[in-house]
């Protein structure tokens, strides 16, 4: 997935994506209850989970209300952030950033967990419990104020939107639909004042929905150094999102689910949070189960409360200002700021709700294992027969991967150990390659058969190296905006004195404006595209690799673009043939010049086929001297043809089987 860049002035930065549309979700698991629950609850807070039977996933169970239950999740969490507070404290120290320490604490415990993916388990920390662990840890009585609770506040929106040029975009509300989102600001005039994002305009946008900053981290010089250290402690590329949504507000996010682990961490005013188990992808194999309910997609709220798509409840809470929540991704999840005064208490309309949303982001950056071993065929020169989705823009999270058995595709859509980018951790390499082989034998053996055992290695290896330039990028950028924030308090330090009533927005001299989020991140994401594209290029350039198998160099065993549909087929290749606009798994049983006849694999024939509508799936294993007469010209095209030369060529060919046939 791709960063969103800004335009330039003259598009007057109107861009409605979301990237990781994240009001993310996490629950603290609780049996559905059918009111809130609240922290002025006289119970002691705890961490919950939910409990689903032992003999089913995860993602394709859609448990009773029965085999629900409350349980406590592990106590490990609480005792593993004290456990993480002097390291922590020490980082803080390190690099100036002792505020952030607790954020820095609560990454490090959440990373140590191992609680991520479609096999973790959401949970839900209270204020108190968060003062107190940190408390312990630095050695004191657990007492204390929040670390979280007031750290971003509408004030500090209120003052990035005069020191910066931001985006937003403002979410739909309505529950029955697909999460889509437009731009909250538009140019006002040709000017670059006229084109900057008000206050206004924010204010404007809440009356109708939610306001989302994507990637506020790299933006906002505060918020960068709280996602710096969720960086530093996850040791991933991570980001953050600042989600704003005014009070009695039924619907802030229809229901929909993400492709990040998130971590909440909500710093004003409340909101109420559902969280739902995982949906069946099996229901519904096309559509991506990171990213149910945005777009077209759509999880009606009532269809989650009736138990459709395979989900359950498993949390209906009240984030109140310092409470965390934690959800691994694919939870289906809806909010909104509406409350009953007797749950909560009086409270202000006019107190909006904010919350950060920290992303562990592994499968936006190709580091599971699905991904892992598209990468690896893709070198390996070798056709994905089971899973498909082999080109560079395919969806690979839709498809036949949905289709897969439950367990092994729990495996297969896992991510990579976290520490696997962390200096000094080649040994996790071994423990990588293990797993990716086994899971990609579980898949499909005839396609793990076919990739050299070197290629696995060397693509783990490869996606080690881009995952540490990217995180070293991710470390970077915000490092930037860390240095531009502290910058910008010795300047307002130096001027205090000349004015004591501020503008509303800041007038920008050319020498702050090329200082801009919008110019200096920019750069970052230009580069991060960059690592992306440099690694499919690799995974593409199965030339080094595909040696290994055939024994020849490069040249002798390169293959031309588009084989699947050019290079001459045989009786018994493994093909997937056109039936009606979808390809289909089938195996040719007759060639007749450049008609083909194939058997589908549950047994239905088609006869009289072109080219174009048969793929191969393996390309053939080159022709060596003496092999059946050592006539290898005549089956295999000479290297480096053209596109133009290869039709040229395989014409012959078919030219040559027709006579034979004769």
């Amino acid at each position: 997935m791709k960063l969103p860049h800004h335009q330039t002035l003259t598009t007057a930065i109107t861009i409605a994506v979301i990237t990781s549309s994240v009001e993310s979700f996490s629950p603290a698991f609780l049996p559905p209850p059918t009111t809130p629950t609240t922290t002025k609850s006289k119970q002691s807070s705890q961490i919950y989970a939910a409990t689903l039977p032992e003999s089913s996933s995860s993602t394709t169970t859609s448990p009773s209300s029965s085999s629900s239950s409350e349980q406590l999740l592990d106590h490990a969490i609480l005792p593993r952030i004290t456990s993480a507070v002097s390291s922590s404290q020490q980082w803080g120290t390190d690099f100036d950033l002792e505020d952030e320490s607790s954020f820095h604490s609560l990454f490090s415990a959440i990373r140590s967990s191992d609680n991520l993916g479609l096999k973790g388990r959401p949970f839900y920390l209270k204020q108190a419990d968060v003062v107190e662990a940190i408390g312990i840890g630095g050695g004191g009585d657990g007492s204390g104020s929040s670390p979280f609770a007031g750290y971003f506040t509408f004030e500090d929106l209120a003052r990035a939107l005069e020191d910066d040029f931001l985006d937003a975009n403002r979410g739909t509300t309505d529950n029955r639909k697909g999460w889509k989102v437009s731009a909250v600001s538009t140019p006002r005039g040709s000017s670059f004042e006229d084109a900057r994002m008000t206050l206004t305009e924010v204010n404007t946008a809440l009356e109708k929905g939610t306001v989302i900053f994507n990637t506020a981290g790299s933006h906002i010089p505060k918020l960068a150094r709280a996602t710096f250290a969720c960086t530093e402690a996850a040791s991933l590329p991570c980001a953050l999102n600042l989600y704003v949504t005014a009070a009695n507000k039924r619907t802030s996010a229809p229901p929909h689910t993400d492709g990040q682990d998130v971590i909440i961490v909500q710093t004003a005013g409340r909101k109420h949070w559902k969280v739902y188990t995982p949906p069946d992808p099996g229901l519904k194999p096309m559509a991506d189960m990171y990213a149910r309910g945005k777009g077209e997609d759509s999880m009606p709220l009532y269809s989650l409360e009736d138990a459709a798509f395979g989900c359950v409840k498993l949390l209906d809470v009240i984030l109140e200002e310092g409470d965390v929540l934690f959800m691994p991704a694919g939870f289906p999840h809806s909010t909104d700021t509406m409350f009953d005064v007797d749950t909560v208490g009086e409270s202000s309309d006019a107190d909006a709700s904010i919350h950060l949303t920290f992303n562990f982001d592994t499968h936006v950056w190709d580091l599971d294992y699905l991904s892992v071993r598209r990468l690896a065929l893709r070198r390996a020169g070798v056709a994905d027969s089971a899973l498909g989705q082999e080109g560079e823009d395919d969806n690979r999270y839709i498809g036949n991967a949905n289709l897969v058995q439950a367990e092994v595709r729990d495996d297969l859509f896992e991510n990579l150990p976290l520490g696997f980018l962390d200096e000094g951790r080649e040994d996790l390499v071994e423990e990588v390659v293990g797993t990716l082989e086994r899971v990609s034998g579980l898949v499909d053996r005839d396609t793990y058969d076919a990739v050299p055992a070197d290629v696995w290695r060397e693509t783990v290896e490869r996606v080690r190296s881009y995952g540490i330039e990217m995180l070293d990028l991710h470390r970077d950028m915000y490092l930037a905006a860390i240095d531009e924030g502290r910058l910008r308090e010795a300047e307002d330090a130096m001027t205090a004195h000349l004015s004591e009533k501020p503008a509303s927005a800041k007038v920008m001299t050319p020498e702050k404006m090329q200082r801009l989020s919008l110019f200096r991140v920019q750069k970052y994401f230009e580069k991060v595209d960059e690592c992306k594209d440099a690694l499919t290029s690799w995974s593409f350039d199965s030339s080094s690799s595909s040696s290994a198998a055939g024994g020849g160099g490069a040249e002798e065993t390169a293959l031309p673009d588009n084989w699947e549909f050019t290079l001459p087929l045989s009786v018994g290749d493994p093909v997937e043939a056109d039936l009606g606009g979808a390809f289909f798994e089938a195996t040719v049983t007759n060639v007749a010049g450049s008609q083909y006849d194939v058997k589908f694999f549950d047994g239905d024939v088609m006869n009289g086929l072109d080219r174009s509508m048969v793929k191969l799936l393996v390309p053939p294993k080159p022709k060596v001297e003496g092999d059946e007469g050592g006539n290898s010209d005549e089956e295999q095209p000479p290297p480096g043809l053209t596109k133009k030369e290869m039709k040229k060529w395989l014409k012959k060919q078919d030219k040559k089987r027709s006579k034979k046939s004769f």
